[in-house]
């Protein structure tokens, strides 16, 4: 059985499309269950609400009074369950009918598989008010799979390309994007701290790759599934590439957003990264925070000092949470190694 977690933040203007290609999964039918769809809504102030318990009521749906971030929502969610699968996805987005099919096929077929993710595109739209006019599915990757480098940046693969067929071969990857994937609940159940799945201290951005981290620390494989589509309006660029263009970027977001993404990169490392790899990478690991540390300390002095307090406040926490890890590792250094390129 397969169940859907969305959390919702004024989402009004994608609900339609969304719960549309979600409903008209092909998979409800083959498998004979009715779609089990749960939203938690991080206190929108649109018609999100209103809009889903009146076209929807068979979606289960939980109104938090605040915006409690989204790894907690999540967490929220998926308590909520009972599928065995569970598919974890933002509401901008489209999918094609045979999406779910397509990947809940994998998760039967090898039982060490505990994430499975496809081929995601950009989906570009104009807006009237709180609804999308003429979606438009391009042909430009979003994501086909997280990729993670020595210095220990992660990407979205392929964001950015035309598809031209060259992320055309099924195949493992180190982890899936967050927009969306469908996960194991077995799996989950193995790597939590205490009611945590995700990373409640994350917030928002970069959950995904700690849980990716995570599952692979614990011995679990990641597919890429080229054959199932899906459309994302992503908001939030990945995969810069050079550095001119990474700083105009990251001068052109918010400050929360900046906030929370150098000090969820620290906590990704603090997390789980292995000392003997850590060593080994060093040269390129330090070269990248030397930048990093630099670039934040002059131009988001608030941000660093902000980030650093939240880490030594939260010492205790992380360090019990590094100690799950640990303890849940069942894989070796070299084995870890040859995901960062």
């Amino acid at each position: 059985m397969v169940s859907v977690c969305l959390v919702t933040y004024n989402s009004m203007k994608y609900l339609p499309y969304f719960l549309d290609s979600i409903f008209h999964q092909t998979y409800w039918q083959e498998a004979g269950e009715s779609p089990d769809i749960f939203v938690v809504d991080n206190a929108s102030s649109d018609k999100t609400v209103s809009y889903i318990k009146d076209n929807f009521p068979t979606v289960h749906l939980l109104r938090n009074i605040n915006n409690i971030g989204l790894p907690r929502a999540w967490n929220q969610a998926i308590k909520m369950t009972r599928g065995d699968y569970i598919l974890i996805m933002n509401p901008d987005l489209i999918l094609a009918d045979n999406f779910l099919s397509l990947l809940a096929k994998e998760l039967d077929a090898d039982h060490n598989l505990a994430t499975v993710g496809g081929k995601l595109y950009r989906l570009d739209f104009e807006s009237e008010g709180d609804f999308l006019v003429s979606p438009l599915k391009t042909s430009i990757l979003d994501s086909c799979g997280l990729l993670a480098f020595k210095n220990r940046r992660f990407i979205d693969r392929g964001a950015g390309e035309v598809d031209r067929g060259q992320y055309d071969a099924r195949e493992e990857v180190f982890g899936l994007s967050g927009a969306c994937l469908l996960l194991r609940r077995s799996a989950l159940e193995q790597i939590k701290f205490g009611e945590e799945y995700f990373d409640e201290n994350f917030f928002m951005y970069q959950e995904d790759i700690d849980l990716a981290w995570r599952l692979r620390l614990a011995g679990f494989d990641a597919l890429y599934q080229p054959l199932a589509h899906g459309w994302h309006h992503r908001r939030a660029r990945s995969g810069q590439n050079n550095h001119l263009a990474t700083i105009r970027y990251r001068r052109s977001k918010e400050d929360l957003v900046n906030f929370h993404s150098y000090k969820n990169h620290l906590l990704l490392l603090c997390k789980n990264e292995l000392l003997a790899n850590f060593w080994r990478d060093f040269p390129y690991i330090f070269w990248y925070e030397l930048k990093k540390f630099l670039y934040v300390l002059i131009f988001e002095v608030g941000h660093f000092f902000r980030s650093w307090r939240f880490i030594f406040k939260n010492r205790k926490n992380l360090r019990q949470k590094r100690g799950v890890n640990m303890r849940l590792k069942k894989v070796r250094a070299e084995e870890m190694r040859r995901w960062f390129q």
